[in-house]
């Protein structure tokens, strides 16, 4: 077994930063990855389901995970009515690759958020045919002409933000601040879509010794592409009386010790 099938064999957690909806799907974007197939069935993954004038039209759902596109990541996805355009969110009007109208009926949206102030993020998006709820793990985020549409998403450890200090039980005094206001807006094909400004300030004092340091993977281990060809040696499986045999320690040193210290002082 080597280290690439290990790599392609794991789940893949980075997070969403880009959706877009495409009506052939040999044509998804470079960098994107296109939901051609249901994940419960293995069927069609199309949105649209339907034929005009004996033309068949397509939808396919299609997603990014370029960690370089942008400081935003995907927060949330939402289906909501066709009217409807929700303030903090981005909505897919049409298709990328041939300017269609993109879905019916109903708005497929997301919301982007700064990676910075993201508590959890997607990672993953299904399209389900038969089941009529998420499997473990997801969340629904809407009904596409009887398709589920489901994400996935993982927490993201906290980090600090700057002028957001949390209360420590110790530290240093420090003045609140306040950063600047961060709002959301969709796409160009969207740019009338506006939410309003959100400020946040420090309500804390106090700061630990530890705030403001950037806790980041070494960049050695970031390139992993010096590593494919390392082949991952085979694990030989043992018995628990096995194991045993092998790392049994007697502790024999440390008792011998102990008497001694005992009798020195009795």
């Amino acid at each position: 077994m080597d280290l690439q099938s290990v790599l392609k064999a794991l789940p893949d957690d980075r997070p969403v930063t880009n959706i877009c909806v495409v009506e052939d799907p040999t044509k998804c974007p470079l960098g994107f990855q296109v939901v051609s197939r249901t994940f419960d069935q293995d069927t069609d993954a199309d949105l649209w389901k339907d034929r005009m004038f004996g033309k068949r039209i397509t939808r396919y759902i299609c997603f990014s995970k370029d960690k370089n596109s942008s400081d935003e990541v995907v927060e949330s996805i939402t289906v909501v009515g066709e009217r409807e355009f929700p303030p903090e969110c981005t909505v897919l009007l049409y298709t990328i690759d041939t300017q269609q109208k993109a879905t019916r009926k109903k708005n497929l949206c997301y919301k982007l958020t700064k990676k910075e102030m993201v508590h959890e993020l997607v990672t993953d998006i299904i399209v389900l045919s038969k089941l009529k709820k998420p499997p473990s793990g997801f969340t629904l985020a809407g009904e596409l002409n009887s398709l589920l549409i489901c994400y996935k998403c993982r927490p993201v450890s906290p980090t600090k933000i700057p002028g957001i200090i949390s209360p420590q039980p110790y530290g240093v005094s420090c003045n609140s601040q306040q950063i600047n206001p961060h709002y959301w807006r969709g796409n160009n094909e969207q740019s009338f879509v506006e939410g309003q400004q959100t400020f946040y300030r420090s309500t804390s004092t106090h700061v630990a010794a530890l705030d403001g340091i950037p806790f980041t993977v070494n960049p050695k281990y970031t390139d992993i592409s010096h590593l494919l060809q390392y082949t991952i040696p085979e694990i030989t499986l043992k018995t628990e009386d096995q194991l045993l045999m092998q790392y049994n320690y007697s502790f024999q040193v440390e008792k011998q010790a102990r008497q001694s210290l005992s009798s020195n002082f009795t």
